[in-house]
């Protein structure tokens, strides 16, 4: 039973993991074109951790892994297709020698991402969770 009903925390939730994932790709962008020096690239554990404190608060939300795995999916898309499209506008993210093969390779690795470290999250929520309960079962 999550404090929320479903049908509102689950959006809400998918929508504050798309806007969270959307900003970042906005600030690292625009950093990386200010800094011309930095590369873009370098950015991926910033993006991994959060997709695992996503997956967090995913689960802290609606306490059902499969919605944390669609929530992880789903941003990780949104951040392959516009999130990358934004970046692109900015001019950092720019794959050499770009066919459909190499975008859909991105796009499917970026979802996958997505699932793989929002369940990471989900499982580290659930350690604190048993960690806490048995704490305050004990105290």
């Amino acid at each position: 039973m999550t404090p929320w009903p479903l049908s509102v925390a689950f959006p809400l939730t998918l929508a504050g993991a798309v806007v969270l994932i959307l900003v970042y790709d906005i600030a690292g962008a625009a950093y990386a074109r200010a800094h011309p020096s930095f590369r873009h690239a370098t950015l991926w554990p910033l993006q991994f951790g959060l997709y695992v404190i996503i997956g967090f608060f995913a689960m802290l939300a609606v306490l059902d892994v499969r919605l944390v795995q669609a929530i992880g999916a789903t941003t990780g898309f949104v951040e392959a297709t516009v999130g990358w499209a934004i970046a692109w506008r900015f001019g950092v993210a720019r794959i050499e020698n770009p066919t459909v093969g190499r975008i859909l390779l991105v796009v499917a690795t970026t979802t996958a991402f997505g699932f793989g470290l929002g369940i990471t999250g989900a499982l580290i929520f659930n350690v604190v969770a048993t960690v806490m309960i048995r704490s305050h079962a004990h105290g």
